[in-house]
Parts: C-alpha cells; structure tokens; sequence
C-alpha cells in the first residue's frame, strides 16, 4: 500500500509492505514526482517503530495519580465534561488545542475546527517553534506562507544559495537534484557557521558568526544597489517599497558586514556577483528562522526581488522543511488566523455556513504564549506532539504543565508529555489511517492506509469526530469527505483535485498546481512584492550553542529512539581548537553545558568544523532542551534555538 514518509519535509513516496497486520518492510515509490524512486535511511526503518515497545493501546485515566486503563466512552465523555466545566468557571479560553506536524491536513483541519466549536482560538501547532518566521515573512511580503518552487528546479538553476541547512544530514532524498544541478554546472553557495556534510557541493562557503544574517544581507544588497546590479524593471513593474527599502540597506557597509559576520570582504561581493544571476534559487532551514527569525527571513527575501529572480523556472524560493505536514499545519492552525483567511466578522460568517456554527473573532493564545506566560489557560488538549521533549527551557514547560486542572494527550506512544496527562487517547499511527499530507514544496499527496491500528488505538480523526459528538456537534470522520470540506473552507487548498493527489506521478501543488508561482502577480493584496526594510542590533561575542541534525537521527529522536538497535545515542560537543585552548579542555574531555535555562555534562569533539565562538551539537540529544535558549523570536515567538549563550567548563 502506498503511503508517504513519516519523516522529513521532502514527503517520499513509500510502498508498504504488510503480513498479518503488521507492516514488514517499506520500498521506494518510483513515479513519486519529487522522490523518484529514492529513500534514506531514516525513510527505510520507518515502518519500524510502529510496533514499539511503548505504543498505546487503549484509553487512560488518571485515578489517584496514576493512569489506569479506561473505556473510550468513558474518556471522551470525561473529556468532554471537564472542558465545559473549565470553560464555565474560567471562561470559554481557558482551554487551548495543540497538535503536532505529522497529523495529516484532515485532522489538523478538524482540530481547529472542534476548538472554535468549543468557543476559542487558543488553537495552534509545532510549526510555531520552527518554520513561522517563513510562513509570517513569506506572507507579507510574497503573499502565501510557503515556497514557490519546487524542489526538483533546483537543476534548472544557474546559482543554489542554502541558508542555515545542510540538505545532506535534513533532507538526503533531495541530494539527487544538487548532484544534477553540480553536472550541469550550477554554483551551490551555503551559509553556515560550521562544516556540514553538505559543505562538500558548496562552491562558495560562508561560515557566518550566528545571528548576524541581517547584516550579510543588507550588506549584499546595498552593494548590488550601487554598483547596479539589480533588475530595476521588475523592481518597478512588480514591487512595492523599494525606495524605503534602498535608503534603509544604505548603512550597511561592507566594513559593518565583515565586522558583524566574521566574514572576507571579497566572499562577501563574491556572493553578490553570484545572486546577481539569472535563474537564482535561495532556500533556507532552521538555521535562519531560529537565530534571526522573521526579520531575517524578510532580509534575505528581499534579495531574489532586487534581482529578479521570481516567477521563473529555476529561480524563487524553497524553504525546507522538517516534518510531513508541518506545511499543512501552519496553513490550516494558527491562533489568529482561519482557515479562510483573516480573523474578521466576514470569515467568521463564512466559515459558519460551512461549519454550523460561528467561530469567535478574538485572537488565540499561541504554543508560546502558553507555555512561557499564560494564567489563563487552565485546560490543554495536545495531539501527536511532545512539548516536554521538544521546548526549549523544560524547567518551565514542567512547571506549566502541573499547574493545569486538565491536561489530555492524544498521541501514538507514551510520551514525555503524555505521563503527566489526566487523559490519554491511544492515537493511530500514519500507516494506519488515511488522510493527505503537504510537503515542503506545496506538494500535497494521500496516505493509504495498509494496517489496522493496535489494540483500542483509533485514528485522530475518528476521535475528534467523537469528542465533537460529545459536544453536541456532528463533525465527519470520513477522510475523504473531510478533505473536500477543507477545501471549502481553506481557499489555498480550493484547487486540488482528490484523485491526482491520490496519484503520485501527479504534480498535486496548492494553490494553483503551480510549480512555481507568481509567474504574473504576487498574491498580495496589491498583485505586488513587497520591500520590507529590516534592521539588526549588534551582539555581544561570547561562546554560543548552535543546534542541527545528523542524518541518522529525527528531531526530537522521539520516533528513530523506538526503532530497534538505535536506542544507544551517545552526543558530543563540537568545539573550535582555540575556543578548547582558551578553556582548557582536550578532546573527548567530559565538559559542563550552562545557559540561563540550565546545564548538562556532554563530551568534548575538539574539531575545525565549528568556527570559533560557536559551539555544537545535535538536536536530538533528549537533554538539550535543559539548555537551549529562552529567547523568543519578536514576531511570532518562535524560540531561538539556534543562538544559545553559554558557559563550558571542564
């Protein structure tokens, strides 16, 4: 049966291969349009963890402190009574639904949909703490939070330039389109303050100090501004802002680029000429959204608008994303934002005629806002997400979660989280449900279901069509007709067809099934781009934390943990052979990591391929959260978890 992987943003086409209800094996999909044929590693185990140790296979309640075994009926009626007794004591946002990105478009849809029945928009997803500085600049100043073009144009461009990523250890399928594009003599420019696997394609290496993007990128492009290598007719055909814009990037020098980045003056106008082409792509990861944020994505996108390189073949940009369906997510859950479109009284009327019933106006709590402020919330309702494993400065996240009055979880395995729970709903896992996914380039496609869930275990959508019930609502639970009722209510995803999302040799992309967009106009109110002038404040040096993946691990190593001979992960700290001489360490000492959130003991990796001032390890490490920092991104709080000060000591 075919489905797609539970992993990364890319959305690799799988074959799954079942014997007595328990997928055995999984195989590439050759006519998958993005994959073709191919898979790593992770993508090959991922069948793996569906039968773990720790799966849950049946509702639990928590009597005494402790969670015993439960009937269905009897949780969701639990469920269902405590919020509405809550919401009467406390007032109807005193309850907040996350969910996480692996969920498919359908039941994140319905996620939402069950809160704002229930009265509040305190709805939200993990696309919060990674990619909403993209989708929120992407927004503003393009028109639609996502890339614009696909991943398989990158052999169609004469320049690559990768931001915060190494595609090798995030992405590995896509690795065929950069060796393709490297035949056919493509220039790959990365911007990372370490030497990734993926250094290895760059033809020029940019090993940038942390958090100074925004001076490299002003910098960048005041200089194409005054020695006219800009495209001023597109500029003035089919963009706004530009005059404010020029008179704001004016102060940054070069001499303030190198100062603030660390970098050579002549790499700098190096990259200039480059991105001076025609046929430029610029792609990013969470190199960029978590240490600049939003305001560094807006920096860096201002660069394709001077050039031109928008609304072409080979030439936009790609942003690269973690999960499945984190795409999917933040289009469809956000707390001031419907599924339609601006939070107002006309959408709200809108969705009512599709839905039943009206959905409150006012703007919702965020995951962050939650977490790290809110007295408010005193109910929380989370699906397959893991927030005491996955925020930063757990300390806090801990104390949160114990101040609640009720906490219930919906998830596939027995959580960090989920041990703190009131309710636990044992969730059916990707392969054993159905539903559509939305890749990192726009690309939406149909999990098939190949296997019944375990035990009590039901799909996400089945059970939040009961909760609904329970609530007095009649939600469906058909997948299927869920997704053209989406559709409906989310115009972005208006145009796809079921059937052609259902073939993968078939381009299924929203909005229009575009490639790449904006060919002819932006999907900004005024058809136009927008210049949006950003600033960067100076920062301090000082010894700080970078975080990023391997290519064996994924993410929170929530998943990859429970596959079998993977649960051994010893982590290390990279260190620059100066920084460890200054602070007196050899390698494979053991050394202490402290920040102001909190400190671990990690081994010591003395090697060159950090920069010095920057140390490094990998995210899946299960204790860094303890460390990582407790500084929020100011536009859509998304945490900085790549700029950490910290203190290493032996």
């Amino acid at each position: 049966m075919k489905s797609i992987c539970p992993f990364c943003g890319v959305g690799c086409g799988l074959e799954l291969m079942a014997v007595n209800n328990i997928v055995v094996g999984v195989k590439p999909v050759p006519e998958h349009v993005v994959s073709r044929g191919h898979l790593c590693g992770k993508g090959s185990v991922a069948h793996e963890a569906l039968t773990a140790w720790d799966r849950l296979y049946y509702p639990l309640k928590k009597v005494k402190g402790e969670l015993e075994r439960t009937s269905w009926e009897d949780s969701i009626k639990y469920t269902i009574e405590s919020i509405k007794n809550i919401q009467k004591k406390y007032g109807k946002d005193s309850v907040a639904f996350y969910g996480g990105c692996q969920n498919s478009l359908e039941e994140v849809y319905l996620l939402q949909k069950l809160a704002r029945a229930l009265g509040t928009n305190n709805v939200d997803s993990c696309a919060r703490v990674c990619h909403d500085p993209s989708a929120k600049a992407l927004k503003e100043i393009v028109g639609v939070g996502a890339g614009s073009n696909s991943a398989t144009e990158i052999p169609k461009a004469k320049v690559v330039v990768v931001a915060g990523e190494s595609v090798t250890d995030s992405h590995p399928v896509l690795i065929q389109y950069f060796l393709e594009a490297k035949e056919k003599g493509t220039k790959i420019i990365l911007i990372d303050p370490r030497n990734t696997r993926f250094a290895s394609f760059a033809d020029l290496h940019l090993k940038i100090k942390p958090r100074s993007d925004i001076f490299l990128f002003n910098a960048v492009a005041n200089y194409l501004i005054q020695n006219n290598m800009i495209k001023p007719d597109f500029i003035a055909a089919r963009t706004e802002g530009y005059e404010k814009y020029k008179e704001n990037v004016s102060k940054y020098t070069l001499e303030l680029a190198v100062e603030q980045t660390g970098l050579a003056e002549k790499d700098i106008i190096e990259f200039a000429k480059y991105i001076s082409e025609d046929k430029v792509i610029f792609s990013w990861g969470l190199g960029l959204t978590e240490s600049t944020g939003t305001k560094g994505i807006k920096s860096y996108l201002s660069l394709p608008l001077l050039t031109g390189n928008m609304g072409k073949e080979g030439a936009g940009v790609i942003v690269y994303r973690g999960q499945t369906n984190v795409q999917g997510s933040g289009d469809l859950i956000k707390p001031d934002v419907f599924p339609n479109g601006e939070m107002n009284e006309a959408n709200s009327e809108a969705l009512s005629r599709i839905w039943g019933f009206k959905p409150p106006v006012n703007k919702g709590s965020s995951i962050i806002d939650t977490f790290y402020g809110s007295k408010n919330i005193k109910a929380l309702f989370i699906m397959g997400y893991n927030p005491v494993r996955s925020l930063p400065n757990r300390k806090k996240v801990k104390e949160f979660l114990g101040s609640l009055e009720l906490l219930v979880v919906q998830d596939i395995f027995m959580t960090d989280t989920a041990r703190y729970a009131d309710i636990v709903l044992p969730a059916a896992a990707w392969a054993e449900k159905e539903g559509s996914v939305a890749s990192l380039d726009r690309l939406v496609k149909w999990r098939f279901k190949a296997v019944d869930p375990p035990g009590m275990a039901r799909p996400d959508y089945e059970i939040l069509s009961d909760l609904a019930k329970a609530a007095g609502y009649n939600f469906n639970s058909n997948p299927k007709e869920l997704f053209e009722e989406l559709k409906t209510a989310a115009p972005l995803y208006s145009h796809l067809n079921i059937d052609d999302v259902m073939d993968y040799s078939k381009d299924s992309r929203y909005p229009n099934g575009e490639l790449h967009l904006y060919g002819e106009k932006f999907s900004t109110k005024s058809g136009k781009a927008q210049f949006i002038p950003v600033d960067s404040e100076k920062h301090n040096d000082g010894l700080i934390l970078v975080t990023g993946r391997t290519v064996t691990r994924y993410n929170s190593d929530e998943v990859i943990n429970r596959v079998p001979g993977m649960q051994e992960y010893n982590p290390t700290l990279w260190v620059n052979p100066s920084d460890a001489k200054n602070l007196g360490i050899e390698n494979e000492d053991m050394v202490k990591l402290a920040s102001k959130s909190g400190e671990l003991d990690i081994i010591a990796k003395i090697t060159d391929d950090v920069i010095p001032g920057v140390v490094f390890t990998y995210m899946h490490n299960p204790k860094i959260n303890d460390i990582v920092s407790p500084e929020f991104d100011d536009e859509t709080k998304t945490p900085k978890y790549k700029y950490t000060p910290v203190t290493v000591t032996k």
